[in-house]
């Protein structure tokens, strides 16, 4: 029986982490990546309700066998009614901000996701109770989480996202089958049939059911609603989903001179994760056919830089920038895509019809990030582009607040600076947003990069121009000359863009085309250019929108919401759509409010229903110790995971490490405590010391390991990890040994105080990453464990 229960709590342990990786992809897919916190937070109201179920029931519990059954039956039937239940619910992160039911419908969501993890919390945690020896236990349960992180990864990838459901579903089911006795063997035979058709005839008469429903304000389904649209292509690996469409409606070509009187080529549509729109443009029978490119923002580059011999692409997707390279006569075309399925359709599939531009004799193509590839290219580029990928998402929506983005930030920009040539342009296109956010912000960190770099003479080595829906700034690592500025303007002036600002420009050569009540781009971009540090940290303190400089720190270069912006909120709250661009940073207010109050409600007021007296004068100390490692484990885990999306370059692989090594860590760690005397001032000292060294040294740590190949990556991340997951995972069981040799009465208290404020910090360690840093939310798990270490001196 022993055996049994730890092989089936390995399994199962198994199943819930690969479930867990698989819900960052569906909330990919449904919304946004950066859900990752919500997929944290119900995890942990899941265990934290089924440690107070148990504390209430495990008394009554007398059938160790058939309750284990039914934890195991009830997680695997649970994960498919969540999903099915959960895409049904028109829950929508875009209303959330004048829609007030939809914090009900953010309550019933976090309802049906916890069903999987309560009752995969409540296996594990009666598990324990029935084991003698709990650190061998615990060791399977670790192994089997960790192993469960690593292999969804897998498993996605060539199943995908319904393999994986179905697979921790399976999983639950075998774990069912190991436990039965043939006292409830027809029983359960004949539930699990039963369950089993249900799933094979939902399947078979409702194909679609597995389908998830996304937001009606991504661009896929946007496009879909138009007449004769239809999805002709789609794939799927671990990390994205990507679509090509075949639409009328799909005409893109941004920035796109008005002086253009003809129709362009025709186009497919990519979409990746259903969302950010990018065109597939048909090449005919040459390239040089193209000539609606000379209308386009591109031309004024190659303008500037005619024929030049090697050209760097950065993220192009549909490949809009390469066709233009190769228009123009570019000598070697060298194209960052950091997403495989991209590269597979433009090469294989879609290679046709595209003008075999992914294949083209003078075009390499790389599966990296720019911050991996400009760590290890040996190349000098003459022109350098960031491709308007993404599609125009206007800034009162704010849904891509919580979007880190490792492009546009300041090393990003200073690594850039190095691989161009003495005469080489850096150009970065953005769209064009009023009031003015996006391209101030990209200005302003592009200028402390440069500054960073010190580079000198910023303002003679900026030239930016518009047209009416884009905004491109280019950097010249030697200046633009008077010549060059003048070539500029008469090629910009035939297509009639808007020049924004080079050196010396005046206030009335700016406005021209595309007029503005006054000339706000050209002002700005003096302002921030020209003006010394003070005035220009005021003028970001002053404006309405956040436009400070972004970071690999602070990545978030979408989130344009200031605290100054609270009494517009409450104006406006319930009425329309805000006006600041916080609509992400709104769900995180919302989840939090809705974590806290279903964890009093299923967790803590439980407690006091019962009448477990927790006398706070007396057991003030543990209640600060429990309520510090809440809030300190995840004050590191949650910004760990963020940082390391740039390491690992994919959100799904930052997941899925992050977790496998803290789990197996911490474990250990947990385990050794039961094993040997451990003296918590050491193991707070190394957290501590870690926390430190991790903060000064990442940028040279970081930069050491994401220059590796991916799978040097993964190991150096876990090794990196490793450690710091070891030492975390002591000070809990140390406490728990000690508050039971004292007021054993009081535990269940001890278990609800630290989920709760898990739950809790799991969400705000997001809220003050995107205000602080991620270096300052684990600086404060720093004195956070500090205190908890102080508090146990007084247990």
């Amino acid at each position: 029986m022993k055996n049994k229960i730890n092989i089936s709590l390995l399994l199962l342990s198994f199943a819930l982490f690969v479930y867990q990786v698989c819900l960052l992809r569906i909330f990919s897919i449904a919304d946004y990546y950066h859900f990752a916190f919500m997929i944290v937070s119900v995890s942990l109201l899941g265990f934290g309700i089924s440690g107070s179920f148990l504390y209430f029931f495990i008394n009554r519990l007398k059938n160790p066998n058939l309750i284990l059954i039914i934890f195991a039956f009830g997680f695997s039937v649970s994960i498919l009614i969540s999903f099915f239940v959960t895409n049904l619910i028109p829950f929508d992160s875009f209303k959330i901000a004048w829609e007030l039911r939809q914090l009900w419908f953010l309550t019933v969501y976090y309802i049906f996701l916890v069903l999987p993890f309560f009752f995969g919390g409540s296996f594990i945690g009666y598990a324990f109770y029935l084991q003698e020896k709990p650190g061998k236990t615990y060791f399977y349960n670790n192994i089997g989480s960790a192993a469960g992180a690593i292999a969804a990864l897998f498993i996605i990838q060539y199943i995908g996202k319904d393999g994986a459901l179905y697979i921790a579903t399976v999983i639950g089911l075998v774990t069912t089958g190991i436990l039965i006795i043939r006292k409830y063997l027809k029983a359960t035979v004949i539930l699990v049939s039963i369950f089993l058709v249900t799933v094979i005839l939902s399947a078979v008469f409702f194909p679609g059911i597995m389908d998830v429903k996304i937001s009606p304000y991504k661009s896929l389904p946007t496009i879909l609603r138009y007449p004769r649209s239809r999805i002709i292509y789609s794939s799927e690996n671990s990390y994205a989903k990507l679509d090509i469409i075949d639409s009328p409606s799909i005409k893109s070509a941004p920035g796109l001179s008005l002086k253009y009187q003809k129709v362009p080529p025709p186009q497919k549509g990519i979409t990746i994760d259903g969302d950010n729109l990018s065109a597939i443009t048909e090449v005919g029978g040459s390239i040089v056919d193209l000539n609606f490119l000379d209308f386009m923002p591109a031309s004024a580059l190659y303008a500037l830089k005619p024929g030049p011999e090697k050209v760097l692409v950065v993220e192009p997707k549909g490949g809009m920038d390469i066709i233009s390279a190769l228009y123009f006569k570019s000598g070697e075309v060298w194209v960052l895509e950091n997403d495989r399925l991209v590269i597979d359709a433009m090469s294989g599939d879609f290679s046709g019809y595209s003008g075999n531009i992914y294949n083209h004799l003078g075009v390499t193509v790389s599966e990296a990030s720019s911050r991996n590839y400009t760590k290890i290219t040996g190349e000098k580029f003459d022109l350098i582009i960031l491709s308007l990928s993404d599609s125009f998402h206007p800034i009162s929506a704010g849904a891509y607040s919580l979007n880190e983005n490792y492009l546009y930030t300041v090393e990003s920009f200073a690594d850039l600076t190095r691989i161009l040539k003495e005469n080489g342009v850096l150009a970065v296109t953005r769209w064009v947003q009023f009031p003015p956010s996006e391209n101030l912000k990209i200005l302003s960190t592009l200028h402390v990069g440069l500054s960073g770099e010190k580079i000198d003479n910023i303002p003679e080595k900026i030239f930016a121009f518009r047209s009416w829906s884009t905004l491109t700034t280019m950097f010249k690592s030697d200046g633009f000359s008077a010549t060059e500025i003048e070539d500029l303007m008469e090629k910009l002036t035939g297509l009639n863009y808007d020049i924004v600002y080079y050196k010396g420009m005046e206030a009335d050569e700016a406005n021209k085309y595309s007029i503005l009540e006054e000339p706000y781009f050209y002002n700005y971009f003096r302002h921030i250019i020209e003006s010394d540090r003070d005035s220009r940290e005021g003028f970001y303190n002053d404006y309405y929108f956040n436009i400070d400089p972004i970071t690999d720190d602070k990545p978030y270069f979408f989130n344009f919401f200031r605290l100054g912006q609270v009494p517009d909120i409450i104006k406006y709250f319930g009425k329309s759509t805000q006006p600041f661009g916080g609509g992400g940073y709104m769900i995180l207010v919302a989840a939090l409010l809705v974590s806290l109050v279903l964890s009093v409600l299923f967790i803590l007021l439980p407690l006091r229903v019962k009448r477990i007296r927790l006398n706070l004068k007396r057991d003030f100390k543990y209640v600060i110790y429990f309520f510090c490692l809440g809030f300190g484990f995840f004050f590191i885990e949650i910004p760990f995971i963020q940082k390391f999306i740039l390491i690992l370059g994919k959100p799904a692989f930052a997941l899925a490490i992050v977790l496998f090594s803290i789990m197996i860590a911490a474990g250990i760690g947990s385990y050794m405590t039961s094993r040997f005397r451990v003296d918590i001032r050491w193991v707070v000292g190394i957290i501590v010391a870690y926390i430190i060294i991790f903060i000064f040294g990442f940028s040279h740590i970081g930069d050491f390991i994401i220059s590796k190949v991916l799978w040097q990556r993964f190991l150096y991340s876990t090794a990196l990890i490793l450690p710091l997951g070891f030492a975390m995972g002591m000070p809990f069981p140390l406490a728990i040994a000690k508050a039971k040799r004292s007021r054993k009465e009081i535990i269940p208290w001890l278990w609800a105080i630290n989920g709760c404020t898990s739950v809790v910090g799991s969400i705000a360690a997001v809220m003050i990453s995107i205000h602080f840093g991620f270096f300052v939310v684990i600086g404060i798990a720093a004195v956070i464990y500090l205190a908890a270490m102080i508090t146990y001196r007084y247990f």
